[in-house]
């Protein structure tokens, strides 16, 4: 298993962005950390507890596969998988790399899900998850 700390540093290009998030659902509402590093052709996101318990490492491909560590419930499954992975990188690619600078946000959408990314200045951004009326996860990263 992987944790923040024993992801090795990379000489690859990536982009590492860090940040605090809150999550607020009908029924609950709390805070975490995460840690995203966007590589040319995968991503890995790191989230740190309370929402997944200690640590939960997402990665992605361009070539749409999903990893999970350790596994994660199936709500939380059918959540993520709203869309594919190549839609996943299309977002990553454009909100961390190569947003068009005359357009400030990028919007992937998909009936009741919605996951927004807002450009505030050159080393930050915002990041909102909406799913349904009942369940929101909004917070800021900064360029590590």
């Amino acid at each position: 298993m992987g944790s923040c700390s024993s992801t090795s540093h990379s000489t690859f290009s990536e982009n590492l962005y860090v940040g605090k998030f809150s999550f607020t659902n009908e029924i609950n509402s709390s805070n975490f950390n995460i840690k995203i590093k966007a590589f040319p052709k995968n991503v890995i996101i790191q989230i740190g507890k309370p929402l997944f318990g200690n640590l939960l490492k997402i990665e992605f491909n361009s070539s749409g596969v999903f990893s999970f560590d350790p596994k994660i419930d199936d709500e939380y499954l059918v959540l993520l998988k709203k869309f594919d992975a190549k839609e996943y990188m299309y977002f990553f690619d454009a909100c961390f790399k190569n947003l068009d600078k005359n357009k400030r946000s990028i919007i992937l959408k998909n009936f009741d899900f919605e996951l927004k990314c807002d450009h505030q200045n050159s080393d930050s951004l915002s990041v909102n998850l909406i799913y349904g009326k009942d369940m929101f996860i909004k917070g800021v990263l900064r360029r590590g």
